[in-house]
């Protein structure tokens, strides 16, 4: 278990006990994050970039990569919170041309199982897992084990995790090329590989706060406001009037 502690489930709770306070909403963090995550209108103010306070897509670039990426349901959250690092830039415009259909994803030998979510791109650290074992017969341990080689780059260890990875591909009848490929893409996702869990929390997390901002903008906008640091204030008073019909207005004296 990975626990980090987050200012942001604490603005949830607190829109979240707005929300119920004021409109009797009768929701709640657990109620949301276990719900089925595919409400239509959520998907469409990320794509269309109104992502100032949403838990890890905030950010200009991030941003940019929601409006190309076009998200439709909770797994590609998922993906984009592990792709958008330094070290996956690289695989950005591959991982959105396939999602939007504009190129036709490619498989090498065994990996559909293990890649057809994230288009043949190597994304989550499990993904290597279940490679690992359906290709190189690994049980799941040495998988996890060949994981963490690579990460720590334990150069020996590597070594006779290969060499019994290329023994288990022969003997599964995987093509030499193919494997030597696959092995490439191992060592080299393995550097950077994102943990799925981790991944779906923060999106599960990023998926309840862009709800409450579409259901209920005016308790959103006021804890994020609330929260804000002052140079953020302008961005979210702008999102605010573009994207809903909550207000800031003068105090009643």
């Amino acid at each position: 278990n990975d626990c980090l502690a987050t200012k942001e489930l604490s603005k949830l709770h607190e829109t979240i006990d707005l929300c119920n306070k004021e409109y009797n909403a009768g929701i709640s963090f657990e109620g949301l994050s276990t719900g089925d995550l595919s409400d239509e209108k959520v998907y469409e103010v990320l794509s269309d970039g109104y992502t100032q306070n949403v838990f890890q897509f905030s950010s200009t670039g991030i941003t940019k990569f929601l409006t190309q990426l076009k998200p439709t349901c909770i797994d590609d959250l998922i993906a984009a919170n592990a792709l958008y690092r330094p070290a996956t830039m690289g695989n950005l415009d591959e991982y959105v041309n396939c999602k939007n259909g504009l190129v036709e994803p490619v498989y090498l030998w065994g990996t559909y199982n293990s890649l057809k979510d994230t288009y043949a791109q190597v994304v989550f650290q499990e993904q290597i897992v279940m490679m690992a074992r359906e290709i190189g017969g690994f049980s799941l341990g040495d998988g996890v084990k060949l994981v963490k080689f690579v990460s720590k780059k334990k150069t020996d260890k590597i070594k006779a995790m290969k060499e019994k990875f290329m023994d288990g591909a022969k003997k599964n009848h995987c093509p030499q090329e193919d494997a030597d490929a696959i092995w490439e893409q191992i060592e080299a996702a393995g550097t950077y590989c994102f943990n799925k869990s981790h991944a779906t929390a923060y999106a599960v997390t990023a998926y309840v706060g862009a709800w409450l901002k579409v259901h209920y903008p005016t308790a959103f906008y006021t804890v994020a406001l609330q929260w804000a640091d002052d140079d953020e204030l302008v961005t979210l008073m702008g999102e605010m009037e573009a994207v809903s019909n909550a207000k800031v207005v003068p105090p009643d004296i």
